[in-house]
């Protein structure tokens, strides 16, 4: 099962895994060869892009809680985390960190990399960052470019 999961997330990221036996003689040349040994997963269509990617499998280093308003805004996707949205950040952890997206029921919805280190700002809006923080690093916590979707 757990094989199945790994390729699963691995189609996801636009790789191709293959599960093959490890008993099997030169199994390893032999699929680097291009020969068909076990089985193969093709893709999903529509390559993530390279970050994104690369989200999908990054252990997350903190967790932010949202309400039900910012859950529902990133799910229909297109959209950046603004700090209003926040009810919880769990975890130490600076700019630039990958952090999970948890929905108010315990969901986690995506992974994204954090704008800023959070605490300070849940539930405030994105124009009194400056003024909260004496820095802006933009209105997202966490960016849509710098985000994708779990669900």
């Amino acid at each position: 099962l757990t094989k199945f999961q790994a390729a699963r997330v691995a189609t996801r990221g636009g790789v191709t895994p293959n599960i093959a036996s490890g008993n099997a003689p030169n199994v390893i040349p032999r699929l680097l060869a291009g020969e068909a040994a076990g089985t193969r997963f093709e893709p999903q269509a529509g390559r993530v892009e390279s970050r994104k990617r690369w989200l999908l499998v990054d252990r997350a280093m903190g967790r932010l809680g949202v309400d039900d308003g910012a859950a529902r805004v990133l799910l229909q996707g297109a959209a950046s985390l603004l700090p209003v949205g926040l009810t919880t950040v769990e975890g130490e952890f600076k700019r630039g960190a990958t952090v999970s997206v948890i929905t108010p029921d315990g969901r986690e919805i995506a992974h994204g990399l954090a704008s800023y280190a959070l605490n300070k700002l849940i539930g405030v809006r994105s124009s009194r960052i400056q003024e909260t923080l004496g820095y802006t690093y933009g209105d997202a916590v966490i960016h849509r470019n710098n985000m994708v979707l779990l669900t």
